[in-house]
């Protein structure tokens, strides 16, 4: 059966209200179960929560669009929205060449002992003080310095990038004429930094920044796109790894039969990862896609031109897919999740956020005993990411 009226018992749910935000999960169950595609009056979008459903509108660009862009408002131009995120094949196809080669295996296995490094001094600066913030000791710091070294770019403005980075996030959840001077300052700080790191070739040679100006210069990138691709990238990779790793130690630290399963069973660290990544999506509610011609989504008919929210959160800890969804289990397996997203937008700093989550895990298994929470975790506010902003923990080296 095909409907076209959305559910009337949630037409007004308010996926970005603060308390849908400090637990989203209970709601987007009994969405799932009641109104797997619902319209959202409060915004004039469609909500997808199932994971098939999820799953197939992702993969489906050509019915699913991304051209005007992943947030919640359209964007005036692709390079607006990070010419990556807001663009279909094959313009997306072309960009994203232009980059892909930093991202194989070879090129993220050569990070690897970089990274180690950063976070054994890290881990040493921890157990030295016992108990920790680990945002502002570990997740912060690692990613936002690996990210900006992979780049090239000077570490000097290492926490303003962070700090830009969460704000241009929080924006994609703001309804028109939501942005606030805060977004102003973050955009034009952002992007008016890289854009003058490319002019003055202050970028380090044969980082990332390089090469993409490179592509510039040859004529395989414009201008517009190279400059959105060096603010861009440091954006998605960077605040997203600084999530991932906060909700995957406070799992760990909420979960100590889990933490003592990793430390019997150390080659579990990646499917940790993966688990973590399914159990609280950095990514949260979910991006956005725009309808091309009409089209069925769990039975809901939706007209050309519909915004639809896909949401990840929602969709890994869909029973459906996953028994127990909402418990976390760092041998879970098969462990399909969805938080990177899938088809020609997964997610391309995938590879490094894995590599990163990995190195931590490992080198905490190596170093920590015990992890628990050492006083009140306060969550991030944030629209679009779920992680912590502070994150008290206590660590006994082993």
């Amino acid at each position: 059966m095909t409907t076209t009226s959305a559910s009337p018992t949630w037409s007004a749910f308010d996926p970005f209200a603060p308390e849908q935000r400090a637990d989203p999960y209970p709601a987007l169950a009994a969405l799932r179960d009641e109104a797997p595609c619902t319209h959202l009056d409060r915004y004039g979008v469609w909500l997808v929560s199932r994971y098939d459903d999820v799953a197939a509108v992702l993969k489906d660009w050509e019915t699913f669009s991304s051209a005007q862009g992943a947030g919640l408002e359209p964007v005036a131009t692709p390079e607006e929205g990070g010419v990556i995120l807001s663009t279909d094949p094959p313009e997306h196809t072309r960009v994203r060449r232009a980059v892909a080669r930093d991202f194989t295996p070879k090129a993220i296995g050569q990070l690897e002992p970089r990274v180690r490094e950063l976070v054994g001094r890290a881990l040493d600066v921890a157990l030295a003080e016992g108990e920790i913030d680990w945002v502002g000791h570990v997740a912060q710091p690692v990613p936002t310095t690996v990210m900006a070294e992979l780049m090239g770019y000077p570490d000097r403005h290492r926490d303003e990038y962070c700090r830009w980075a969460s704000t241009i996030f929080d924006s994609m959840g703001c309804p028109a004429g939501g942005e606030s001077s805060v977004l102003g300052e973050a955009i034009g700080g952002l992007f008016g930094l890289v854009g003058q790191i490319a002019a003055d070739g202050e970028y380090v040679t044969g980082g990332w920044a390089d090469r993409i100006v490179g592509a510039g210069e040859r004529g395989e990138l414009a201008q517009g796109e190279v400059v959105s691709l060096l603010g861009g990238i440091l954006v998605a990779a960077m605040d997203t790894t600084v999530n991932m790793l906060g909700n995957l130690l406070h799992a760990l630290a909420t979960h100590p039969e889990q933490w003592r399963r990793l430390r019997e069973r150390p080659d579990l660290a990646p499917g940790a990862v993966e688990e973590s990544l399914r159990f609280e999506s950095p990514v949260q509610p979910g991006f956005f896609r725009v309808t091309t011609t009409e089209t069925t989504v769990a039975g809901v008919a939706l007209p050309p031109g519909a915004r639809v929210m896909v949401a990840f959160g929602s969709a890994n800890r869909d029973p459906r897919q996953f028994p127990d969804p909402d418990r976390f289990l760092i041998d879970r397996t098969p462990n399909e999740h969805l938080a990177f997203g899938r088809g020609v937008h997964f997610c391309l700093g995938a590879p490094v956020a894995r590599m990163i989550g990995r190195v931590v895990l490992e080198e905490l298994v190596s170093s920590v005993a015990e992890i628990h929470p050492a006083g009140v975790a306060r969550r991030k506010d944030n629209r679009m990411l779920r992680g912590f902003e502070h994150l008290p923990v206590a660590l006994t080296p082993s």
